[in-house]
């Protein structure tokens, strides 16, 4: 455990790092008149002193009994605490996504899942279309075709999921 007068002597430096070398070490560097590399020197001085007084401060107040007794005492109240919250807000999440029919993960999945097998279809279905000569108004034709068919499809199928009580409106 350091002593209080090393912790003061940090202190001390800190205060001198960030009150006048740090402003000075910057003002130089902005105006052009300081050494290469001497303003990242006095912030890695600052951080690592800083470092410095933060690790004897958290070792003495851990090896305080009373912030050990006051801790132990007070750990099974903010459990309890937490628990409530976490079963309170679950409750009031799961009602206000009701009210508001928003869908949870597992239907946008549901949802995404189907999307994904509709495009697979389609594309399965204008790979199976006949090879013929075609001129470029019917391919253009059999395109929107298809892509009617397709959204046709998924409206249909997100009707019969927001039927099912999975997902309140889609689109």
């Amino acid at each position: 455990m350091a002593s209080p007068a090393q912790n003061s002597k940090d202190l001390a430096s800190l205060y001198k790092m960030l009150f006048i070398e740090l402003p000075t070490t910057s003002s130089k560097a902005l105006l052009g008149l300081g050494e290469d590399g001497a303003l990242e020197q006095t912030v890695w001085k600052a951080y690592d002193t800083g470092i410095r007084l933060v690790n004897r401060s958290t070792d003495s107040l851990y090896q305080n009994p009373f912030f050990g007794d006051a801790l132990g005492r007070s750990l099974p109240g903010l459990l309890q605490a937490q628990r409530l919250t976490s079963a309170v807000s679950g409750a009031a999440f799961a009602a206000w996504r009701s009210l508001t029919g928003l869908a949870g993960a597992a239907e946008i999945h549901a949802v995404r899942s189907e999307i994904r097998d509709l495009r697979r279809e389609l594309s399965s279905l204008i790979a199976a279309l006949p090879e013929r000569a075609a001129t470029d108004e019917q391919v253009d034709l059999r395109d929107e075709e298809a892509e009617e068919d397709f959204i046709r499809a998924l409206d249909g199928r997100l009707q019969a999921v927001s039927t099912n009580g999975h997902v309140a409106k889609a689109a």
